[in-house]
């Protein structure tokens, strides 16, 4: 008697899609998408921010095309420390579809502008701090 096994194996992998770096934000003091920042959560949005007090926000600002899809956003904050060094605990998430159109996406869970995160909240003293958005397909 002969016994036939059969085996299968499925993985199924996450593919980063998007990094995005944030310029510098001094507190105390780009391809298809850019981090940009506010001091106040509202227009002007720039790419750099000089003189940051104690609040201030990012975005992603995505442009025409690129992924469509389910995404999940990391947002890491970072502060230059003889080299770009994550700060700890200064770590969120945003879950959303990407539609390969113009799109704006705040650090929330959402991705929309209403509870935005203030990433003054995170900063450990003066000096040097980026926004990193890594784009992960959900």
């Amino acid at each position: 008697m002969t016994v036939l096994s059969i085996v299968v194996v499925v993985s199924v992998y996450a593919v980063l899609v998007g990094t995005f770096t944030g310029g510098e934000v001094t507190v105390g003091g780009t391809g298809a998408g850019n981090v940009m920042y506010s001091y106040d959560n509202a227009d002007p949005w720039t790419s750099t921010l000089d003189n940051a007090s104690a609040t201030w926000y990012s975005r992603v600002e995505l442009a025409t095309g690129g992924y469509t899809g389910p995404v999940s956003i990391t947002w890491q904050l970072q502060k230059k420390v003889s080299g770009w060094t994550d700060v700890s605990g200064a770590t969120t998430t945003t879950s959303l579809t990407l539609t390969a159109s113009q799109q704006t996406i705040y650090v929330t869970s959402n991705g929309l502008i209403s509870g935005n995160n203030d990433w003054g909240a995170n900063v450990t003293g003066s000096g040097g701090y980026r926004v990193m958005a890594y784009v992960n397909s959900a």
